[in-house]
């Protein structure tokens, strides 16, 4: 006659606490490599499938007057707001001087009813300015990996920010407004660098654009991201 099972064995033999204990086993250990995988991932993974993305701010501030001249200071941070390390190429300033010109009160009238063709519109009652301003100041820097002379290499880790001042001079007599125009290149720093040069604009500004490598091999210059940021600073005396 065969044995009968006996109570709380399994008729493979194999007891409920030791299932129990082999499925928790699993479940730790599935735990455990799901959390070596979501920390490789955050720390690895991720920032490299991240779009670069950095910000910019500008402040403007008066510290000094001689003569006619007014000394402004410039401050420019440049954050690395995103999860990739960045690589930065170029860095270019404008400083232009605006002049206002104040219309009379008999002279301001209703906007006028029917808009430009244009992208952008601009319209006050009371005043207006002198087309495009004139540059007093442009300023620009090619860093390590977008020239090949000598130049200074510029990185930003995730989190990482980085403020340049430059001290300008502008005459109240002749403006009414200063027009501080900063401009950012910037790729992955995974990716290869992107050369470029500067180009002066008709309007006399100053811009870095892709070298002559990237017009004949244009897939060289895709990595490129451009970042602009404008701050307006009143000559007026408060």
């Amino acid at each position: 006659m065969s044995e009968e099972a006996k109570p709380g064995r399994t008729t493979s033999g194999f007891s409920m606490e030791v299932l129990s204990s082999a499925v928790q086993t699993l479940a730790i250990v599935l735990a455990g490599a799901w959390g070596v995988y979501t920390f490789i991932y955050e720390a690895k993974i991720a920032p490299g499938l991240a779009p670069p993305s950095v910000s910019v701010t500008s402040t403007l501030e008066r510290v000094g007057q001689k003569g006619n001249l007014v000394a402004i200071r410039s401050t420019v941070t440049r954050t690395n707001v995103g999860q990739a390390e960045v690589r930065v190429l170029a860095l270019t300033y404008n400083v232009i001087g605006v002049r206002v010109r104040f219309r009379e009160a008999g002279e301001a009238g209703a906007f006028p009813q029917a808009l430009p063709g244009s992208s952008a519109i601009a319209q006050a009652r009371y005043y207006d300015e002198a087309e495009g301003g004139e540059v007093l100041l442009r300023h620009g820097v090619l860093f390590e990996g977008a020239t090949e002379l000598p130049s200074e290499p510029s990185a930003l880790n995730p989190g990482e920010a980085v403020s340049r001042d430059l001290i300008f001079y502008a005459d109240p007599d002749r403006f009414d407004t200063i027009r501080f125009q900063v401009e950012l290149a910037y790729a992955k720093r995974s990716e290869p660098p992107v050369p470029l040069t500067f180009e002066v604009a008709p309007n006399g500004r100053l811009a870095a654009v892709p070298g002559p490598p990237c017009r004949d091999e244009p897939s060289r210059c895709r990595p490129l991201v451009v970042t602009d940021f404008g701050t307006e600073f009143s000559l007026w005396r408060p």
